[in-house]
This record gives structure tokens, C-alpha cells and sequence, in this order.
């Protein structure tokens, strides 16, 4: 959910991949058929239906990743599901009101995205999509299912983008780190920050930088890391967020993707980051 303060029965709001409506205690949530990164994501992820989302989340849980209570798939056409209301604090919040459970919250769903490595499902580590409670955080929106196996081919450069930020492991966790960071900066939480050096490998394997999803997400959390220390300005940090980011790249058509890229590489060997 985007805000813990969100309330009134049968009020209803539109993100990304789903329609929310909360009534009587319950959340349900809807799967739309459009998203600014194309229909035909939408389409892959729920490929399969209520039996494949079940799946799905019976892999999440196997792992011990913490999902709302009742959650279960309420309906197929449109696929959707429903689970109790959390009142959170969702995770942007506790970054300002609890630093220290915060960083908690983001070791521990690191790890849950290290345990499904291994399997056929990922999380979406957006923090706005976990509540915090008292057992720890608690990933309240599983729409789209991410599911590597059925991840479209990618067309454009923005596929390639959002497809290794959703699906790519080593990427996911670098987002993580630097989102995590950014959040504490903002906060004046800096000193909770240095618990999340361990939360990605410090070394790349080789050849991992060699696609440009990977640069972008290893240099913001860099530059994050470097300015929670005090090594690096915190506009110059934010700059750097700003040009490589998921929607920014999205508004661009191909070829100014291209310079974008260009311009990014410049600003990672200007700050002497990778």
C-alpha cells in the first residue's frame, strides 16, 4: 500500500498493475490490464491464471516471506486477491518514524529475495509494498505474480531495465540497497545505514556490469553507500537517482534512451564509482 493512512470502506485507488478497493476489514486487489511498461507484462505475469498465482504464492511462503493475513486468490477474470487490511506503518514511513526496525525489515526481505533465487518467483522490493509489524515486514502486494519462467522477451531498452530490476537477483538487491539508503539520507537516519553494507556483495562477479541495468543499480547504490558515509553530496546522490530512473527511462523514446545510457556511463567514471 502507498500510505498506512489510507481508509474508508469501499474507497477505492489505482496503482501501477492493480485497482485496491478496502471494505469491511478487507483489502481486495485487482489485476488491470494496462501498466506503463507495456500490456504485454501484464499479460506474461498471469499467464496461468488463479492456479499459477496459488503457486506462486505457495513458493513465496515457502521461503518464510511474510504475506498479509487471509491472503488467498478471490476471483480469475479479473484475477484477483484479498486479504485482511494492515494499518501499517509501510516502510517509507518507518524509515522517518522507526530507522532502526526499518533496516531489520530490509535484511530480511534481502534474504527472502536471496531464497527465491533459486526458484521460479521474485518479490517486488518497491519499500511502499510492505507494511511493518510487529513479527517484522509484511509484502502486501503480490500483483503481478513475478515469475522469471514467463518474463517476456525484451524489445526496447526499458524492457531490458525493468525486466533485470524485477527478475536479475544481484540487480534487485543493488535497488534495494541504494532505495534503503536513500530513504535513511532523506531522514537524517544515517546511522542505521551502516548496518546495510552486508546487504549485497561488495565485489561484482565478472562480467555482471557488462549490461547496463546492472551499472545503474550498482552505482546508485554506491553513491548511496558513499553519501549515508559523508564521502559524497547528497544532491549529487540524487542526481544520479533522478537520471537513472524506471519512469524517467520510460517517458524517453529509444534513441534518447541510448544517449541516456551514454550519459549515465559518463557520470558513473566522473564520480569513480564500479
Amino acid at each position: 500500500m502507498a500510505s498506512s493512512t489510507h481508509r474508508g470502506c469501499g474507497r477505492e485507488r489505482v496503482r501501477d498493475f492493480a485497482t485496491h478497493e478496502h471494505a469491511n476489514g478487507y483489502v481486495t486487489k485487482r489485476l488491470t490490464p494496462t501498466h506503463p511498461s507495456g500490456a504485454r507484462f501484464g499479460a506474461a505475469m498471469s499467464r496461468g491464471g488463479s492456479r499459477r498465482m496459488r503457486q506462486y504464492l505457495d513458493t513465496l511462503r515457502s521461503v518464510g516471506v511474510r504475506l498479509a493475513d487471509d491472503l488467498a486468490v478471490a476471483t480469475t477474470q479479473p484475477l484477483s486477491v484479498r486479504h485482511r487490511w494492515m494499518e501499517g506503518p509501510t516502510l517509507p514511513d518507518a524509515a522517518i518514524t522507526d530507522p532502526h526496525h526499518f533496516v531489520d525489515a530490509v535484511l530480511t526481505i534481502a534474504q527472502w529475495v536471496r531464497d527465491l533465487d533459486a526458484t521460479d518467483a521474485r518479490v517486488d522490493t518497491n519499500l511502499a509494498n510492505f507494511c511493518l509489524s510487529h513479527r517484522g515486514p509484511v509484502l502486501v502486494d503480490v500483483l503481478p505474480a513475478l515469475i522469471p519462467s514467463q518474463c517476456p522477451e525484451s524489445v526496447e531498452l526499458f524492457d531490458e531495465l525493468f525486466h533485470a530490476l524485477c527478475f536479475d537477483t544481484a540487480v534487485t538487491l543493488d535497488a534495494l540497497t541504494g532505495y534503503a539508503l536513500r530513504a535513511l539520507i532523506t531522514t537524517a537516519a544515517t546511522g542505521a545505514a551502516t548496518r546495510l553494507a552486508t546487504l549485497r556483495p561488495a565485489i561484482p562477479r565478472p562480467r555482471e556490469l557488462d549490461r547496463f541495468p546492472a551499472r545503474w543499480f550498482r552505482a546508485r547504490a554506491q553513491a548511496a553507500e558513499r553519501a549515508a558515509a559523508g564521502g559524497l553530496p547528497v544532491s549529487v546522490m540524487t542526481e544520479l537517482f533522478t537520471v537513472t530512473s524506471v519512469r524517467g527511462m520510460l517517458r524517453l523514446d529509444e534513441a534518447d534512451r541510448k544517449a541516456r545510457i551514454a550519459r549515465v556511463d559518463q557520470c558513473i567514471h566522473e564520480l569513480s564509482l564500479l
